[in-house]
């Protein structure tokens, strides 16, 4: 198990790769990123959270094209 510390700088090195390529993280995942900094959330908790997001999303998408 890692230290809050540790934690919190790997999720900031995390961030920083992927701001590098583009991306820009939604309040949702950053206050996940938190919760799995503080302890509160797991891992697999915070990826199940994302992947619904993204599910979410994509049936929304679909629905307005007609497709769902």
């Amino acid at each position: 198990m890692s230290t809050e510390a540790e934690r919190r700088y790997a999720t900031a090195q995390a961030l920083a790769s992927t701001r590098i390529e583009g991306h820009v993280p939604t309040p949702e995942f950053l206050a996940d990123c938190d919760a799995t900094i503080a302890g509160t959330m797991t891992n697999d908790e915070a990826r199940a959270r994302s992947l619904a997001r993204a599910l979410e999303q994509q049936r929304r998408i679909l629905a307005a094209r007609g497709g769902a």
